[in-house]
């Protein structure tokens, strides 16, 4: 019995930890023309705020999409981040802007802010050069595949 109810609040001390950690995300795919990324979804306040911050770098097939559930004008800024990007602006499933090779910092040394041209409910990051390389562009179309 004694050990049933370790496991039992063993368990759901584990869900808990794993519920309020704002590092696990939801990942799924998306597609803007041909390329497929691999997106992790930023929808908490807490994943939000460190984003991609911290880590190393992304793969090409990688990225980061925000979901809001209003349409604003979005701030961004580079603070933790240790590459740049590409921000992509998305109004539902449409990008209505880009900014492109987004660096950490200015040539000011201050932290790089962004803002979105339009209101919009999504933000995807993926590495800088990425929206060139893959000739996205404004009006093109963001497809989920999952």
């Amino acid at each position: 019995m004694k050990r049933f109810l370790f496991s039992i609040i063993f368990v759901s001390s584990l869900m808990f930890v794993a519920c309020q950690n704002p590092s696990i995300t939801q990942t799924k795919k998306i597609k803007i023309n041909d390329q497929i990324i691999n997106v992790e979804i930023a929808e908490t306040i807490s994943q939000m705020t460190k984003g991609l911050g911290g880590r190393q770098d992304l793969k090409d097939d990688q990225g980061m999409l925000f979901k809001y559930s209003d349409k604003q004008i979005r701030n961004f800024h580079m603070k933790d981040m240790l590459f740049s990007l590409d921000i992509v602006w998305i109004n539902d499933d449409l990008i209505v802007g880009l900014a492109e090779n987004v660096p950490v910092y200015t040539v000011n040394g201050q932290i790089s802010k962004v803002e979105s041209p339009l209101p919009v409910n999504q933000v995807l990051e993926v590495p800088a050069g990425w929206a060139a390389k893959n000739g996205v562009k404004i009006g093109d179309l963001v497809i989920s595949l999952d």
